[in-house]
């Protein structure tokens, strides 16, 4: 679960548009929130289409601000990572980055950059080389009480200075990591450099269950540890590490030992195997017999005739309490089962080091890997509690850990493959946080297990709309589903991960609006004769050259991007996936309407302009800052009006949505180059309301857009 309260939202410059019937925002381009897909544009380079592009992103002419800091290959292209600098320093997850096809044709640019005026620049001036600042010390302190470090930390605490965008410009923060066991755990936090108070944060554990936030670690009782000497402990730890990863031992657990042994599994699931609801953990041991396979362990480290769960793609080990030390056998053979830590050392070690072959097999090898390197799992960690997590952290830093409250955890695949769905985003896209990331992370990981268990002997018959058939569902908690249709997004929300939701009388958690559309798109596709790993494929590839703040309409705009370009001939895929997003509103069903221009004087409820069009997008100008736009719209019964308003790249427009009583029912006051988008379901004569915040105006740089869909 990633959460991420942020203070804006990043440039919609045409957010929902319909993509069969998209392309007014550019030529041979449109844009869904912070991404634009590009078609039949030729790039002869990723620096050539920053500077073909920079007045359109307020990007200066002369490109100063930007860095290259990562090239990274995926099946279908190239993508540039620009990182975003003020006055030297990096402003926090502001990337540009531009995706290049093989066929050397643009793909799509993703832009999370902001627009640096004269006055934001001087702030910045200010604030770094004027006012007080905090100490790296200081800092730290006050990350370490804001979070109640209570268990040992798993990574040497850092601190760096950042600029973080705020509605007015870039306020200069402390951004310190601190990575604990759980259930510390790990989170980011953004201090003001100037006086220490928290200005966002957001966790890098993520569990399959439960609140991860500073207001849930601030109610944590109990003592806290000592900074200092905690620390210290972690370094001595990791030094230690440092010599065994540097041996020749360590070095060789990344290759294939060509060492096979065996153990058993549940695959994916006890219930699942059996096809019955009777199972529950207090169940006897002979219930289960038959539900167990013998597989083989790939690969496996043997030392001293000692055979050891590591291998090429996973790493057994203890690393968060209980200290329970990895099981080993003299012959590679485990024949332990459930009740004993060493099935689930061999059930965890199966799942995991199957999945990561699985996606080699899908073309991610080589310099388009993904987590193709040993990951640290222990399977009996979380201090015993009835959950699991991933651990986020630089590649190489970061790990999976199972709890063993209530049915252990590493005992059902679908939590083991949810946890690894995580990292999988993670290690494709290091900036994944923001927007609807913690719901769209969450269910993500739901699909990713579901797509294994689909694919089992009795996947498509044992509940295949739940996601953790064994480990929920039960009496130890209630699991999630995957098959939640009837739920609908709603484009002036932002979802988190596991809240709960309540949206036209419908309650659901988060993380079921985003895989029921990606599941839906599986079952639909399979049965039409496709194969589960283009599926999969196509969703794995959409996630590459993205970055953070991402909403769930963008996320689905790549897919189904991703599924044009991975299938050109065979449309069924990107069809499917774009109407199962468009059956839960990610993505617009509405055909888009006329195109229009304002018409003043437009200034007052009694003068409003009408919208008549379901669809219609008006371009406005705002011809002097004391300037009010009003937009007159009747929604008919049974419809959920969004309103849409992309401003220029170097202003700040805000939006607003009157009743006929003319009182305010919605608001947006999203930054600079940020679109703002309100949404409201009750039926009768609405008012949109455009403001003048700050900015250019005039016919040049007064310029804005309004979209309305019902």
């Amino acid at each position: 679960m990633r959460q991420f309260a942020r203070p804006f939202v990043r440039p919609l410059l045409a957010s929902l548009i319909v993509l069969a019937y998209a392309g007014t925002a550019h030529a041979g381009s449109y844009s869904v929130e912070n991404l634009t897909v590009f078609s039949g544009t030729a790039a002869t380079s990723a620096d050539e289409v920053l500077r073909q592009n920079a007045a359109r992103f307020g990007l200066p002419a002369s490109l100063s601000n930007l860095g290259l800091v990562k090239v990274q290959e995926s099946l279908t292209g190239k993508h540039y990572h620009y990182q975003q600098m003020l006055r030297g320093l990096p402003v926090d997850r502001a990337e540009i980055i531009i995706s290049i096809g093989k066929n050397g044709q643009l793909q799509k640019i993703f832009n999370e950059t902001r627009y640096i005026s004269d006055k934001v620049d001087a702030s910045a001036v200010n604030q770094l080389y004027n006012q007080v600042q905090i100490s790296e010390d200081q800092a730290l302190d006050k990350a370490w009480t804001n979070m109640k470090v209570q268990h040992p930390l798993v990574a040497t605490p850092s601190t760096e200075l950042v600029w973080v965008p705020t509605k007015d410009g870039v306020q200069l923060a402390r951004k310190v990591r601190i990575e604990a066991q759980m259930p510390t755990g790990g989170f980011v936090q953004y201090l003001n450099a100037h006086d220490g108070a928290v200005i966002d944060s957001y966790t890098t554990s993520l569990p399959r269950k439960g609140e991860r936030s500073l207001a849930a670690r601030a109610a944590s009782a109990g003592p806290v540890l000592d900074r200092t000497a905690a620390t210290k402990a972690v370094n001595n730890s990791q030094n230690s590490r440092s010599q065994l990863s540097a041996s020749s031992a360590a070095v060789a657990l990344a290759t294939p030992s060509g060492i096979n042994g065996s153990g058993y599994a549940f695959d994916p699931d006890p219930r699942t195997v059996l096809n019955t609801d009777a199972l529950t953990d207090t169940s006897p041991a002979s219930a289960f017999d038959a539900a167990y396979s013998t597989k083989t362990l790939r690969d496996l480290t043997v030392t001293g005739g000692v055979y050891k769960l590591s291998g090429p793609f996973v790493n057994i080990k203890n690393i968060e309490s209980p200290a329970t030390a990895p099981s080993t056998t003299t012959n590679g053979v485990w024949t332990a089962k459930r009740g004993s830590n060493a099935f689930d050392d061999t059930n965890v070690y199966f799942h995991l080091d199957q999945s990561q072959r699985y996606i080699q097999s899908l073309g991610f090898t080589g310099t388009k890997s993904i987590i193709n390197r040993p990951l640290d799992v222990d399977t009996d960690g979380v201090n015993g509690d009835d959950n699991s997590h991933y651990s986020g952290g630089a590649a190489g830093s970061d790990y999976l850990a199972f709890g063993h409250g209530c049915v252990n955890d590493s005992e059902d695949a679908d939590v083991i493959l949810h946890e690894y769905g995580h990292g999988i985003q993670a290690n494709i896209n290091s900036g994944w946080s923001g927007g609807d990331t913690g719901a769209m992370g969450e269910g993500f990981g739901d699909y990713w297990a579901a797509s294994y268990s689909y694919s089992t002997p009795n996947g498509k018959i044992y509940h295949p709309e739940w996601a953790f058939s064994w480990d929920g569902h039960g009496a130890c908690w209630g699991g999630r589903l995957l098959n939640r249709t009837n739920v609908k997004y709603n484009a002036a929300k932002t979802y988190s991960a596991h809240q709960s939701v309540t949206e036209n009388g419908i309650t659901f958690q988060s993380d079921e609006l985003w895989s029921a559309p990606l599941y839906q798109s599986m079952v639909e596709l399979i049965a039409a004769g496709k194969p589960r790993a283009n599926i999969d494929q196509i969703i794995l590839e959409a996630h590459f050259g993205l970055g953070s703040n991402i909403k769930m309409p963008a996320m689905a705009t790549a897919i189904v991007n991703a599924a044009k370009a991975l299938y050109p001939s065979d449309l069924s895929y990107a069809n499917t996936f774009q109407a199962k997003f468009e059956a839960q509103n990610i993505l617009s069903s509405v055909v888009s309407g006329p195109t229009i221009n304002e018409v003043e004087s437009n200034n007052t409820t009694a003068t409003a302009q009408a919208v008549s069009t379901a669809g219609t997008t008006v371009n406005g100008t705002f011809s002097a800052s004391s300037d009010v736009d009003y937009y007159k719209i009747v929604l008919p019964a049974g419809k959920t009006l969004t309103v849409t308003l992309a401003p220029n790249a170097s202003s700040d427009y805000d939006l607003e949505l009157y009743n006929s009583a003319g009182t305010k029912v919605a608001s947006s006051t999203n930054g600079t180059g940020s679109a703002d988008s309100v949404s409201y379901g009750t039926a009768g004569t609405l008012y949109a309301k455009v403001i003048y915040y700050s900015g250019g105006t005039g016919a040049t740089s007064g310029k804005y857009t309004l979209k309305a869909s019902w």
